[in-house]
């Protein structure tokens, strides 16, 4: 099916006008449950319960979550939480640019060293070989 660009802009004007949903009424998968509770669970695990007794406390509150699945996605949140602050670090200090190294008697101009990585840009001819 095609659609026309009337048609396109007609659902663009009324997605902006679409009300936030609130947090509180946000439905949630299980992971992101876990990945909330994660703290807690970490100091019930420190008391001494285990996996299977935290699943079960959970059921009874309503959340359906086994104990493999609580594992899981603990050990996801973990790595999440464990790589978002070295994602951070290098959105506040952008890395360098590779340098490319100079190759005597190579004629070398600033176009060539502009160009971004992946694009194409003709140098001068030369008499070398």
């Amino acid at each position: 099916m095609k659609y026309t660009t009337e048609q396109i802009e007609a659902v663009r004007s009324k997605m902006k006008d679409l009300p936030p949903i609130e947090k509180k009424k946000q439905e949630l998968g299980k992971s992101d449950v876990v990945k909330m509770l994660a703290k807690e669970i970490a100091v019930l695990r420190k008391r001494g319960y285990t996996f299977e007794q935290i699943s079960e406390y959970l059921k009874g509150e309503g959340l359906d979550i086994g104990t493999p699945s609580l594992k899981s996605y603990l050990q996801r949140a973990k790595q999440a939480s464990a790589t978002k602050p070295k994602a951070q670090a290098s959105k506040d200090t952008p890395p360098a640019p590779p340098q490319a190294p100079k190759m005597p008697n190579s004629p070398q101009t600033s176009k060539t060293a502009d160009t971004p990585k992946g694009s194409f840009s003709p140098r001068p001819d030369s008499d070398d070989i």
